[in-house]
């Protein structure tokens, strides 16, 4: 079993070190832990995003990435029965691909996921900017701001920087909530020439198992959508459990396989921006 979406203490929302993971995932009989620790690379959210190292924030442009990278080497050489991976979570939003270029070019990462955690450098998934979305968005109507969220998700798969899209439905959790019917309609009828064009794009889809441990009954995408992206043409589906602490490593990841052999596929395995395994 492999995890590809795991968050250490490096990201300012997670607890628990990376050794404090391996740890876990030798209890748990991992093969392959990725951790992909948050990098929000936004010069316009400077004043909120940040990173952590040794306990204490940071800006997210600091030298953080080489701590990071010292303690995986630490952890590889600790728990050598269990594959450590470098990976990275990039919240994307358009006009910052020069940036992200420059710092994926610096590292040797493993895995790259590209997210979309923000719409016009408001965050969607954060609680404390819940209000501020509301008033910039709620406005405009359901059907500009699901074309908004999908106009993003294309230009992120588009930009080729990224070897998969976290979470690629995370708006059901944080956006339908706040619409009508009429945001979800659209939604389905963006899907289909979106996965297309992500899978024309060579990017790849994770399927998050986050949802499935806080009792929801489908992943992130959920299965409809999983087997829309197959029959798009995507080739490359990985699995994850997007934990934020130990505890929630490897949690749901059973259903997210399942929901993949479903469709034909095994999960997918990276090393250096390589492709070990696709179907």
């Amino acid at each position: 079993m492999l995890d590809y979406h795991v968050h250490p203490d490096f990201s300012p929302d997670a607890e628990g070190s990376v050794e404090e993971y391996c740890a876990r995932a030798v209890e748990l009989g991992l093969d392959e832990i990725c951790f992909t620790t948050h990098f929000e690379p936004d010069p316009a959210r400077s004043d909120i995003e940040r990173v952590r190292m040794n306990g204490q924030p940071q800006p997210v442009d600091s030298d953080w990435p080489d701590a990071y990278f010292a303690a995986l080497a630490a952890a590889r050489a600790r728990f050598p029965r269990v594959m450590v991976l470098a990976g990275v979570e990039i919240g994307y939003e358009p006009g910052l691909e020069g940036i992200i270029s420059d710092s994926l070019r610096r590292y040797p990462f493993d895995f790259v996921l590209g997210a979309i955690h923000c719409l016009d450098h408001i965050s969607i998934t954060s609680g404390d900017e819940l209000d501020r979305f509301k008033s910039e968005y709620m406005s405009r109507g359901p059907e500009s701001v699901a074309e908004r969220y999908f106009h993003h998700l294309r230009a992120a798969a588009g930009s080729q920087l990224f070897d998969c899209l976290a979470h690629l439905d995370i708006y059901r959790k944080y956006i339908e909530p706040l619409f009508d019917q009429r945001f979800v309609a659209t939604a389905e009828s963006l899907l289909p020439s979106v996965l297309q064009f992500v899978a024309e794009s060579g990017t790849g889809i994770e399927v998050n198992s986050s949802a499935l441990r806080r009792g929801n009954a489908e992943p992130y995408p959920e299965l409809s959508i999983i087997r829309l992206a197959r029959d798009a043409g995507v080739r490359i589906f990985t699995v994850g459990s997007d934990a934020h602490r130990p505890a929630d490593l490897g949690k749901g990841l059973e259903g997210a396989v399942q929901a993949l052999k479903g469709i034909g596929v095994e999960p997918a395995r990276f090393r250096r921006r390589r492709l070990l395994t696709a179907v």
